[in-house]
């Protein structure tokens, strides 16, 4: 918890303490505002620096959390379904499985590559990344873990001047359940990346604003 710092708007809202059974729950959780109000569009989003001093201690990390209309599962199985990307991810060009190693429908463990153009770039971003998916021990929960990978050949596509190789250090959506709202779901992504073309003086910035879209656009699908 220590290492988060909110955005001005988060602290905004975290100052009436209304979210605070919510924000770092364990396990199901109890809203505070019911489907169809203003507030249940709050958006909450933080940065931080882990405090170690290995790979990417430099890089900072951003959460974000907000609630989402639609049941755990459906959106758990939205975010690991690679076919499903542009839905919810519009400079997405596509994401493919390379390799599947677990997928009984309650637990999905793959290889991916996705591939995205963001505006003004010019270059194709790609991410080839580990990704698992599982339910929690609590009921009606999930958690969606993705690390970078590399292989032998990716040195080859490494010389493409047309593609900018991204590493996803850590990524991490945890979904808890609504306690007697099947339908609604309480949605926590983290991400910790590397792209070489974002100076380090704008990664906090333009991943505060990609957090916060990611929001949005799952909310836009429900």
């Amino acid at each position: 918890k220590d290492m988060w710092t909110p955005n001005a708007s988060s602290a905004k809202l975290l100052k009436g303490g209304v979210w605070d059974d919510v924000i770092f729950a364990d396990g199901p959780v109890s809203v505070p505002y019911a489907k169809g109000t203003k507030n249940e569009l709050d958006v909450f989003v933080w940065s931080g620096n882990f405090s170690h001093s290995y790979y990417g201690c430099d890089i900072p990390a951003v959460r974000c959390s907000a609630i989402v209309n639609m049941s755990p599962a459906n959106l758990a199985n939205l975010l690991i379904d690679s076919e499903r990307v542009k839905e919810y991810n519009k400079m997405s060009i596509g994401r493919d499985d390379i390799l599947v190693l677990q997928d009984d429908g309650k637990c999905v463990t793959k290889v991916s590559v996705g591939k995205s153009k963001p505006p003004m770039l010019g270059k194709t971003l790609q991410l080839k990344t580990l990704l698992h998916m599982e339910q929690l021990p609590e009921e009606g929960g999930y958690i969606i873990v993705s690390r970078a990978v590399a292989h032998a050949d990716d040195a080859e596509a490494a010389e493409d001047p047309k593609i900018i190789h991204s590493e996803m250090l850590m990524g991490i959506n945890i979904i808890r359940a609504v306690v007697g709202e099947p339908d609604r779901c309480w949605l926590t992504n983290l991400n910790h990346l590397r792209s070489p073309m974002i100076p380090m003086f704008m990664a906090k910035k333009l991943g505060l604003s990609a957090a916060v879209n990611f929001i949005n656009d799952i909310r836009a699908l429900c």
